[in-house]
């Protein structure tokens, strides 16, 4: 309603000016056939006016093509500015739907990182709780081995049965009781070191080390049993391998097996 308003406004304004315009070429006119000199021609006389005529209508025509070409141009300027808009709320999104990926991918690698640190936490735990176990039971172990040793030994870790280095086996004490003497007791323990140290081929480089070996025999004199109870920790690992290969002769009498078939001998290779 306004534009029309405008239009309408603009139309009059155009009309008005035209009249105007033609009411002063109709007076200039007049004035210039008054002050213009008679001229006589052979036909007879008279004046000549030249009159210029001005169409309002092509003065509307042009002035609304004018308006018409201001208004395509607003138009158009108007379709420009809204596609920029366009363009820039279009890049604006996708920077924003960029931005809240990156956030995402973000947020992603550290709930991964944590979860990572969460397994590896528990795995420590769950390790640590598997070697204490391990522990445990190996401690038990020991605990029950050490037990049914003392058992099957019949009271020999007692440490007033137990021999001196290089003295004679525990039990000896109780020679009298087994009717072993203790010259037989001294002859086998010597027989049973001499099978020992038959199998060290470097036996003078633990010269001077001694080991206290416990031993388990059978009445033949096969060997069931050997471990090191103190002494020089690489003399008794050689000692124990060495026994394990030696053959320990029999027990020369059941009194003298009564000594040795669960004793600790100390041991010094010859």
């Amino acid at each position: 309603m306004l534009k029309a308003t405008e239009q309408n406004d603009k139309l009059k304004r155009a009309i008005i000016l035209s009249i105007a315009l033609h009411c002063v070429l109709i007076a200039v006119l007049i004035w210039s056939s008054i002050h213009q000199p008679q001229e006589s021609s052979a036909g007879g006389g008279g004046s000549s006016i030249d009159a210029v005529m001005v169409d309002p209508g092509a003065v509307v025509q042009q002035y609304n093509r004018q308006q018409q070409q201001q208004t395509d141009a607003q138009w158009a300027e108007q379709q420009r500015l809204k596609a920029l808009e366009k363009q820039r709320l279009a890049a604006q999104e996708a920077a924003e739907a960029q931005q809240r990926e990156q956030a995402e991918q973000q947020k992603q690698v550290e709930e991964a990182a944590k979860q990572a640190q969460a397994e590896a936490k528990k795995a420590a735990a769950a390790d640590a709780k598997a070697k204490a176990a391990a522990a445990k039971k190996a401690a038990a172990q020991a605990a029950k081995q050490s037990s049914d040793v003392d058992a099957l030994l019949g009271g020999l870790t007692d440490a007033k049965n137990e021999p001196k280095a290089g003295g004679a086996p525990a039990g000896t004490g109780k020679a009298k009781q087994s009717g072993a003497s203790g010259a037989e007791i001294d002859a086998y323990k010597a027989q049973v070191s001499r099978a020992i140290s038959n199998k060290f081929y470097d036996a003078s480089s633990y010269s001077g080390r001694t080991c206290d070996l416990r031993i388990k025999l059978a009445p033949d004199g096969l060997l069931i049993s050997v471990t090191a109870v103190g002494g020089d920790p690489a003399l008794c690992q050689a000692a124990v391998s060495a026994a394990k290969l030696a053959t320990i002769p029999r027990p020369p009498s059941p009194q003298v097996y009564e000594v040795f078939k669960n004793a600790t001998l100390g041991f010094s290779p010859q």
